[in-house]
């Protein structure tokens, strides 16, 4: 039987402190104490197009100084999947997000990163079936049912492609929903920033933010997670449509755009399924 997740990200990441710690070491911890999880990375390794999906994300967010996955662990999760070794803080946002913030034992002002696949908030407020975007689906692996449900998310353009519709072999029921998506376009950069929050409602308090962003080339996946009632009312207060300052957000990396960001145009659009 499978140990809870607590226990092997303790495990895991006192392992890393080893400076010999690597993929083997990993794999070795995994196949002892959960080899499911081991078996869904191996899965997610023979098809490099889910990783491919993504664009990259920083080990940092708010405090500079403390990585949001152990370095050696990341490391290691990269060679088991079959992704090149982290460039500085900067690896494969599919990875991170998943099995990376999954494993890690580091604590945030918002709490553990891995609750928002052990917790049921995305499930029931997006009215997926059970334990679709899991960290052990009972079809497919998260990395798998996630990007799917990305690309499902950005699928949806208006009314006449529905967002129910890019969501059926997710949901349980076709579900009707609104919220928003917020356009953020540099100037002088053939980029778009992408922000779409679904709000869940009447049912369930909150909603899903999901973040991509797109050149001329591909949509490139960032990040998704909940996000309270209060967190949705303070992003429409802080974004309107017109002028603004582009910067990467949800420790995103955009390949020209620094952290201070350059002016750009902000778009802010409301729709409903």
């Amino acid at each position: 039987m499978a140990v809870p997740l607590p226990s092997l990200t303790r495990q895991l990441n006192a392992a890393a402190e080893d400076p010999a710690f690597d993929a083997v070491g990993l794999r070795r911890i995994l196949s002892r104490l959960h080899p499911a999880l081991l078996a869904a990375m191996e899965d997610d390794a023979k098809h490099p197009e889910r990783f491919a999906a993504w664009g990259e994300s920083s080990n940092r967010e708010q405090d500079p100084e403390i990585e949001l996955v152990h370095p050696r662990l990341l490391h290691a999760l990269c060679q088991v999947v079959g992704l090149p070794r982290p460039e500085g803080d900067r690896t494969n946002a599919g990875l991170l997000h998943t099995y990376g913030y999954l494993l890690t034992n580091r604590r945030t002002t918002y709490g553990y990163k891995r609750e928002r696949w052990t917790g049921r908030d995305l499930e029931r407020g997006l009215h997926l079936r059970p334990g679709s975007v899991a960290p052990l689906p009972p079809e497919g692996t998260l990395l798998r049912n996630v990007t799917a449900l990305m690309h499902a998310i950005w699928a949806f353009q208006s009314i006449e492609n529905p967002l129910g519709q890019g969501l059926s072999p997710f949901v349980r029921e076709r579900p009707r929903l609104s919220g928003f998506t917020l356009t953020e376009e540099p100037d002088g950069m053939p980029v778009r920033l992408l922000t779409r929050v679904v709000c869940f409602g009447p049912e369930e308090t909150g909603g899903a933010l999901f973040h991509a962003w797109t050149d001329p080339q591909r949509l490139r996946l960032l990040t998704l997670f909940p996000v309270s009632d209060a967190k949705i009312e303070e992003f429409l207060q802080k974004y309107r449509t017109g002028p603004g300052t582009v910067k990467p957000r949800y420790n995103g990396v955009i390949p020209g755009l620094g952290s201070s960001g350059i002016p750009g145009q902000i778009r802010l659009e409301s729709w409903e399924s």
